[in-house]
């Protein structure tokens, strides 16, 4: 028994040994990442995400260059040379993202697009003209990313127990050790671990091979591709009849709402794209499976996913046209045409094709990220111009200003609202210069279009939850000189009127004041009264709860938090001079939540 597992340890050691040999740029390359999620733990106040996400574009490219050289290659100059044009791709993403400020959504969600079809490629490529097929491919991958987690859960818990005990019985350790070992752990050895189950997949360079290392070579290849009797029988008996009755489900309502909910309920579409990729996974795991459940699910489901999501594209293109284009509706559509195409290979095609599928995946995910037809430059463009298309329609769009009018349809209204929220979220007001930059902050959008915001539920703004933080740590001082009193408030939207309107006594000088907070509905003062109720200062707390949560949004990711200069803003007159420095606002369903520190001094 015990030799036995030395014997296991010993040749998994040898596995991750061969790994590294197979991979070397995608050690260098993880090796980087680690170095970098070393830096952002040591150093919590600088952002070094664009160098992380380069490292691991960077190794999944020389992963993918490794595969396509042990497919197609044999010598040592092509693999040098694959090898180097994964590092020039590299540096081209990095140099493609450097000039943005922040690491944003839309780099964020295209670095996540390349990532996606990075791992296709990795499965994909050892089954290009391969007596290897893709579903064999996919299975081993599959099965090599639950072991590699489940492997790197074990030992992550194993060592953080054991930190946590030097901690408490031997002697103190800093809290940072924990993002260390755990650092070591997912950056290094996990993706390790993953490649050390990779098989040596037939490829040129082993049309030679004969006897003994041709037969080790094919027994180590159908290890790795060999569907797990359980899993076997989980996918059969479970997975698919339960696939099977959620079906039933969604072709009932699709049948019974075509003519009315089907095509403007929204809330199905992320069912429907939950329900596609179900049953092209489903699928692929269970085309090497031969029972009567697998043989039944591959006849008949690919060709009930057609039509559903046929109908759903339809439905989601139809309602361009009402709602414009959003990135994520065009991922949506564009998911949708993959689908449909995905469903035809299946229904048509035999399953050795099914690699296919992967290279359609890797073609729509270039489509999705390369200008100017991908999701953002087209939905970016799409709202600008339904936007200015309203405002037209409306006369308020006159030599590239907006005209106020409040005398519109509610549609328009709800349109023109949509429309502005998402370019905002997005970060693309500033390019427009016929819009303010803060369009929703102090009025800036009554004033620009002569309304208030009209949301609709499907149409509540991306952003209407915002928050701010000041970052102790940071600044660990607050400059007091000048001030008389410092008093602690809370803004509490659901707080008794007549609670907040009590006030506060403040001493001063041997004088009595008291500190009012007046929340009325929109407006939020805190209102400084003498000891004969006498008005000395009105504080504008809404004015300066957007002011910080701008300076929040202004950072980009830069820095978590904010300074305390920047959580501080002041209001003086005659009488009085009076700073608020928050702890903390949030902004949620038009509502400010407020823990702050408020300075008072009698001028």
């Amino acid at each position: 028994m015990l030799m036995n597992v030395v014997k296991g340890l010993r040749n998994k050691l040898i596995g991750l040994i061969e790994a590294v040999n197979r991979y070397p740029l995608t050690m260098l390359f993880l090796l980087a990442a680690a170095t970098v999620n070393m830096n952002m733990i040591n150093n919590e106040t600088e952002s070094y995400t664009k160098y992380l996400f380069t490292f691991v574009i960077g190794a999944l490219l020389s992963a993918v260059a490794q595969q396509t050289f042990e497919r197609f290659f044999t010598k040592i100059s092509e693999r040098l040379l694959l090898m180097g044009g994964a590092a020039v791709l590299t540096a081209g993403y990095f140099f493609a993202i450097r000039s943005a400020s922040t690491f944003n959504m839309e780099i964020g969600t295209k670095t996540g697009v390349a990532i996606f079809a990075l791992v296709m490629a990795f499965i994909w490529v050892p089954s290009i003209k391969s007596k290897i097929t893709f579903n064999e491919s996919f299975m081993s991958v599959f099965k090599a990313f639950f072991i590699t987690v489940l492997f790197s859960a074990v030992i992550s818990i194993g060592l953080d127990a054991i930190l946590l005990a030097v901690d408490q019985l031997l002697f103190s350790l800093d809290y940072k050790a924990y993002g260390h070992v755990l650092n070591i752990v997912f950056s290094l050895f996990a993706p390790t671990f993953f490649l050390s189950f990779t098989p040596p997949y037939p490829g040129k360079k082993d049309a030679g091979r004969l006897g003994g290392d041709k037969a080790l070579q094919e027994g180590k290849v159908a290890k790795a591709v060999d569907t797990p009797k359980l899993l076997g029988i989980l996918i059969s008996y479970i997975i698919i009849p339960l696939t099977a009755v959620y079906t039933v489900i969604l072709l009932a309502y699709v049948l019974l709402n075509i003519r009315g909910d089907f095509w403007t309920n929204n809330l199905l579409e992320p069912m429907l794209v939950s329900y596609a990729i179900t049953v092209i996974l489903v699928y692929i795991l269970a085309s090497n499976l031969e029972n009567q459940f697998a043989v039944l699910f591959r006849k008949i489901f690919p060709k009930v996913l057609i039509p559903i999501v046929l109908f759903q594209t339809i439905a989601s293109i139809l309602r361009i046209g009402e709602m414009g284009l959003t990135h994520g509706r065009y991922y949506v559509i564009l998911f949708g045409i993959f689908a449909i195409i995905a469903g035809v290979i299946f229904s048509f095609f035999p399953i050795r094709k099914n690699g296919l599928i992967a290279a359609v995946l890797i073609v729509f995910s270039a489509i999705s990220i390369i200008p100017p037809v991908d999701a953002f430059t087209v939905s970016r463009v799409n709202q600008i111009n339904l936007l200015k298309s309203t405002l037209t329609e409306n006369g308020m769009l006159e030599d590239r200003k907006v005209a106020p009018n409040a005398d519109i349809s509610t549609k328009d209204k709800k349109t023109i609202t949509r429309t502005v929220s998402y370019l905002d979220s997005m970060d693309y007001i500033d390019d427009i210069d016929w819009l303010p930059d803060n369009v929703f902050y102090y009025g800036n959008f009554k004033d620009t279009f002569g309304f208030e915001e009209v949301y609709d539920e499907e149409g509540r703004r991306q952003d209407d939850s915002r928050f701010a933080y000041l970052d102790w740590d940071r600044s660990p001082m607050v400059n007091i000189e000048n001030y008389d009193r410092m008093v602690h408030l809370y803004i509490d939207p659901y707080e008794k009127k007549q609670d907040a309107a009590a006030g506060i006594p403040v001493e001063i000088d041997n004088q009595t004041y008291k500190l009012k907070k007046v929340i009325d509905g929109k407006d939020i003062y805190l209102i400084l009264v003498d000891g004969e109720n006498q008005e000395l200062i009105r504080f504008d707390a809404k004015k300066a709860f957007d002011q910080i949560l701008e300076n929040q949004k202004e950072l980009k990711g830069n820095n978590d938090n904010l300074t305390v200069e920047k959580a501080t803003v002041t209001e003086e007159n005659d009488a009085v001079r009076m700073s608020i420095v928050a702890n903390s606002v949030d902004y949620s369903n038009s509502r400010y939540n407020a823990d702050l520190y408020a300075f008072i001094q009698i001028k």
